[in-house]
């Protein structure tokens, strides 16, 4: 059996049991002790798996909370990348926002003269009230746990809308792929991804250790990216100087 092989199963057998040991792995493949360490320190490295003494552990998928329980965790990193998001803003934008936490810091504090679609009840409820800002929502069926609209119609107005930016959360950066725990929400994202000029992420570096099911996009499709502080050198490499990073 190839490395290659012996890894793919070690991974599979790990989900399957919840842990192993190294013993166990070298009767299994009948293969030596330092075969196996190194098996073993080559999952780890890759973080596809966490080394114990003697054994190896899955690594623990941190849970997605839902929009409350986002909005209640400390907000200093989010109004940070908020601030630094009004970089890109000017008087006269077409702009998009998506349903975040994050973006509700910047509903906040936008002061420029600016039109905003977006399907988030709680940017509906900070906009709505602010002069400057020419608000529409995206109405349909309200999805309570994260506060949203979503209907087909709406969600089709959204084609012939070209943004001059928009800016989008995420629940979760893993794999280099910008995920959420909602597909309607994400149908809703993606129409406005489509069509728009200037794409921006408004994202914590801590969500890449995060998991969530449906993708919107990969992260080096964005054109920035604002976090709260400089990312790992491999993630950086991974974009290959196609999105800009701002933190």
């Amino acid at each position: 059996m190839y490395q290659e092989q012996r890894l793919e199963e070690i991974i599979k057998l790990l989900e399957d049991r919840g842990s192993l040991s190294a013993k166990e792995m070298v009767d299994h493949f009948h293969v030596s002790k330092d075969t196996i360490r190194r098996d073993f320190s080559i999952l780890a490295k890759e973080k596809r798996a966490r080394r114990t003494h003697g054994g190896l552990l899955p690594i623990q998928k941190q849970r997605i909370l839902d929009f409350q329980g986002r909005a209640e965790q400390s907000s200093k990193e989010k109004e940070k990348i908020a601030h630094l998001a009004t970089q890109l803003i000017s008087d006269s934008q077409l702009i998009f926002f998506d349903v975040s936490t994050t973006i509700l810091e910047l509903a906040k504090i936008i002061d420029k003269k600016v039109t905003i679609f977006s399907h988030s009840l709680d940017n509906a409820l900070i906009l709505g009230n602010n002069e400057n800002v020419d608000f529409h929502i995206l109405g349909g069926k309200f999805h309570r746990q994260n506060r949203f609209y979503y209907s087909l119609e709406e969600s089709n107005t959204l084609e012939g809308i070209r943004f001059d930016v928009a800016f989008f959360g995420a629940a979760s950066l893993s794999d280099g792929q910008v995920s959420f725990e909602d597909q309607e929400d994400v149908l809703m994202k993606k129409r406005a991804f489509k069509t728009s000029k200037i794409r921006v992420l408004l994202a914590e570096t801590g969500k890449i250790n995060k998991h969530s099911h449906f993708i919107l996009s990969e992260l080096a499709d964005f054109d920035y990216w604002i976090t709260d502080k400089e990312p790992d050198v491999e993630i950086q490499e991974s974009l290959d100087g196609r999105t800009t990073i701002l933190f």
